[in-house]
């Protein structure tokens, strides 16, 4: 892990390309992103991939088998990527902030990354379900977890995240405001806030002591914002 402000490339910057496409995150690794983030869900047929919502055509992802998730979207023009497509793009090239949709595939998806040459430090895992983070933690103690939080309060979220047992917080980045950074700089715990398009709260975030990155779709624009 660099020890310099990540940007993270939020579902491959979805600014270019459909969110969650291996052509966003080609193009986020061609900017030079520090990170890409993507969603992983599960399909019925036990393949994982990358999709931000539950439902698809009107029926939960988790239903579906892969082939059927597929013809689901085969008006859209793009298709679904399973993990391992990603995985076999990125391996050597970026590090990856891995959202874990639901639980119940940790150890699964630990394994996948691992065996396509991601070393430990490679990658985080994060989540808005903390048992997800604590599945993880049980497989493997030393994965990077964060969790993640919104419609809350900032305090709220940095009391939940120190209860967790996860390394960082992501916050809506809508939650942090300057109380806040203080709070998590004094309590000493790091903040990956996302989605985080406005320059002005790219360039405060980023100069905050507590914020180890920010997640957005503007990847360019927050790697100048970062060099300025």
């Amino acid at each position: 892990m660099t020890s310099r402000k990540l940007v993270v490339a939020h579902a491959g910057g979805a600014s270019t390309a459909p969110p969650n496409t291996l052509e966003a995150f080609e193009h986020a690794i061609r900017l030079g992103a520090d990170m890409i983030e993507f969603d992983v869900r599960r399909t019925a047929d036990d393949e994982l991939v990358l999709y931000h919502d539950e439902v698809i055509g009107g029926r939960r992802l988790a239903t579906l088998t892969y082939a059927e998730a597929l013809r689901a979207v085969s008006q859209r023009g793009h298709p679904i990527p399973r993990v391992v497509d990603l995985l076999d793009a990125a391996h050597g090239r970026v590090m990856l902030d891995i959202e874990l949709k639901e639980s119940g595939y940790e150890a699964r998806l630990l394994t996948l990354v691992l065996d396509r040459g991601f070393g430990i430090d490679d990658f985080v895992v994060t989540s808005f379900e903390a048992g997800a983070l604590l599945e993880m933690k049980r497989a493997r103690p030393d994965v990077r977890t964060g969790l993640l939080a919104y419609d809350m309060t900032g305090q709220r979220a940095l009391e939940l995240f120190q209860q967790s047992g996860a390394d960082f917080l992501g916050p809506d980045y809508q939650i942090v405001d300057e109380a806040v950074l203080r709070l998590a700089d004094a309590a000493g715990a790091a903040l990956l806030p996302w989605t985080v398009n406005d320059p002005a709260a790219i360039g405060l975030l980023l100069a905050a002591p507590a914020v180890m990155g920010v997640i957005t779709d503007h990847t360019a624009d927050a790697m100048r914002l970062r060099g300025a």
